[in-house]
């Protein structure tokens, strides 16, 4: 181990180390004068550093992955991520080639055909029960405004990769069937909540649409 940080977090492994000191200079520009110790306190007091440690484990299963992580952005453990996920958004300076990466044939992970998280290009681990890493890399038109995403959905869809590249989800299975269950139980109400908040912007919007008009025509 490093002693990129100070005790007691000098004990997490040297390539986390490093992106929490990278992630604390940008932290620093929002809450300025913010020492790292501090902010070191503050990720482990809202339960991040857990979340990050776990991630990264995952990610063992094909190191490169955090390689690409630049500055980790906010965090979530599955009390905060509805019980379906945990993990956190992050900046990468080549998402195209995190893309290709991801999408090697002997990379242990496949690509969802549809958009499951955004305009983001989403990547699951492939396992055969119990959580599983999803890689969201956000896609160019949209990365102006939308972080990547990495976390661990805690009931990962069992997929087979066809065609070197995509998922085919697998629910014949006895385990991999529980797991879808699992899987979309925590996750429809989850998706619901944010169809259903994605309208009310809508129609937010719609409606200030509207207040504008009639302003205009009743002040001419």
């Amino acid at each position: 181990m490093g002693n990129i940080l100070p005790p007691p977090y000098d004990n997490l492994p040297d390539a986390v180390q490093n992106t929490l000191a990278r992630s604390h200079v940008r932290f620093e520009q929002g809450w300025k004068g913010i020492s790292l110790a501090d902010y070191l306190k503050v990720q482990n007091d809202d339960g991040n550093l857990d979340v990050i440690k776990a991630v990264y484990d995952r990610c063992l299963v094909y190191p490169g992955v955090w390689s690409h992580i630049e500055l980790i952005i906010g965090g979530w453990n599955y009390a905060k991520g509805h019980n379906v996920s945990q993990g956190f958004e992050f900046t990468c300076s080549n998402p195209d080639a995190l893309l290709i990466l991801m999408r090697q044939p002997n990379a242990p992970f496949c690509e969802d055909p549809f958009n499951v998280h955004g305009p983001r290009d989403s990547f699951r681990e492939l396992i055969k029960h119990g959580p599983g890493l999803h890689v969201c890399i956000s896609q160019c038109q949209a990365r102006a405004d939308h972080n990547h995403d990495i976390h661990i959905d805690k009931f990962q869809t069992v997929c087979q990769k066809v065609a070197g590249r995509f998922c085919n989800y697998v629910v014949a299975d006895k385990e991999a069937a529980k797991n879808m269950e699992e899987h979309m139980k925590e996750a429809i109400p989850w998706m619901l909540g944010e169809a259903r908040k994605a309208a009310e912007k809508r129609a937010e919007k719609e409606m200030e649409k509207y207040k504008n008009f009639f302003n205009t025509t009743t002040n001419t």
